[in-house]
């Protein structure tokens, strides 16, 4: 959103800006990317409602799952080209899109509700949000896709082998009784209690008697296999199908040292800066900018141009070793490697507002007559003063400031 929109800030943090009056902005687009993760798309209606001091532009946003998106609708439907319900113009470009009024799973809510009852909303008032990989592409899969199956092995042999453990559980021993009909007759083998009712199900602990040579077998259960190496290999590689590492995917870091976590750490980082300035950015965030300036341009609340300062600052990744990585980005900053306004936006601040923040910090400080050594323009990074004559003036306002506080504790 513009820096300089305070309207846009607090209509960003409230949750106005939600249709479901639920989420902020922020949430939105977590819940959004939640969606795109699972589904591999989902789609965000503008919709219009009455201004009011916490919605100044009346704009609220409509979080949908991609099953609202009428598939049905292919052909030529309303005169445009219409594949899998997204209508499509000359260029190949979305013009529209059919959308169910409520999820279709929640048809029942509405009498009569058909795959009839979609409508076709215009693409402007639309956003759909997907990882776009090759040209053409309309709509995307689940982010899981490549692994599913893998996963659902792996949950399959587990659930084998718990199935194993407790059906050796079960059994304790099996008595076998001297008898004339020890090995004649339809009873020959067959496993009874201890009141001589035929067994047909298991139980923790059972005692179980037969007919035959007298004798006594203590159930000895097997051991458990390699699942540990196996759930390993499954998951590493779910992991590199999902692009991620091991250790994320697993919570294991048994095995993980600072180098290892580290070039992790790089290449997820890439991953989420791919996201982020690929597709979040582009298909969500400035789009939503554009139209709410769009909106408040239109009610005379500010110029229709739009503001040449707008920044997108994705959140800031966290330090694996804060004291190296923060010597590293200023080492690069004062070689000119790195832009200083680059540098702010690594830890999640747009670096007009981070100065703006300094400016309003440093003159609350020059009028309490405070010097902290975090002050570059006071103290140099060795702890001596950086300049004789600002640490004098700083004195005389502060002498100043307490004398002001005692005449008026006297008067």
């Amino acid at each position: 959103m513009p820096c300089t929109a305070g309207r846009g800030q607090r209509w960003a943090e409230s949750t106005a800006c939600d249709a479901e009056g639920r989420l902020d902005l922020y949430g939105l687009q977590a819940l959004a990317m939640r969606a795109v993760v699972e589904s591999g798309e989902c789609f965000v209606r503008f919709l219009m409602v009455p201004p009011s001091p916490a919605n100044p532009i009346g704009l609220q946003l409509q979080v949908l799952e991609s099953d609202h998106l009428d598939t049905a609708r292919n052909g030529m439907v309303d005169g445009a080209v219409t594949i899998q319900g997204i209508a499509l113009g000359e260029a190949g470009e979305p013009i529209g899109y059919w959308l169910h009024r409520v999820h279709p799973g929640a048809a029942w809510i509405l009498p009569g509700a058909t795959w009839q009852s979609s409508q076709r909303i215009p693409a402007g008032d639309v956003l759909h949000v997907y990882r776009k990989r090759r040209p053409g592409q309309l709509r995307d899969v689940s982010w899981l896709a490549p692994v599913l199956l893998r996963l659902r092995d792996l949950g399959d042999y587990e659930a084998a082998l718990l199935m194993k453990a407790k059906i050796e559980a079960c059994l304790a021993a099996v008595v076998s009784e001297e008898g004339e009909e020890a090995l004649t007759g339809t009873a020959a083998g067959l496993l009874r209690d201890a009141q001589g009712r035929a067994v047909e199900s298991f139980e923790p602990g059972m005692i179980l008697y037969r007919r035959g040579m007298g004798s006594v077998e203590v159930v000895n259960p097997s051991g458990g296999g390699s699942h540990a190496a196996f759930a390993k290999r499954a998951l590493e590689a779910a992991a590199v199908g999902a692009g991620l590492t091991y250790d994320q995917v697993s919570g294991d870091l048994t095995q993980a040292n600072y180098s290892s976590l580290r070039a992790g750490k790089i290449e997820f980082r890439r991953l989420c800066e791919q996201v982020q300035y690929g597709m979040l950015i582009p298909m969500l965030v400035r789009p939503i900018a554009e139209r709410f300036h769009a909106h408040g341009a239109l009610l005379g609340m500010w110029s229709a141009e739009m503001p040449a300062e707008v920044s997108y600052v994705p959140p800031a990744h966290e330090m694996i070793d804060p004291l190296k990585d923060t010597t590293a980005l200023i080492a690069q900053v004062r070689a000119g490697f790195v832009p200083q306004p680059e540098a702010a936006g690594a830890f999640g601040y747009d670096f007009r507002a981070a100065v703006e923040m300094i400016r309003e910090a440093n003159a609350l400080l020059d009028d309490a007559g405070i010097s902290v050594d975090t002050d570059p323009r006071r103290v140099a990074k060795s702890g001596a003063a950086q300049d004789a004559a600002q640490m004098a003036a700083v004195e005389i306002a502060a002498t100043g400031a307490a004398s002001a506080t005692q005449a008026t504790a006297a008067g």
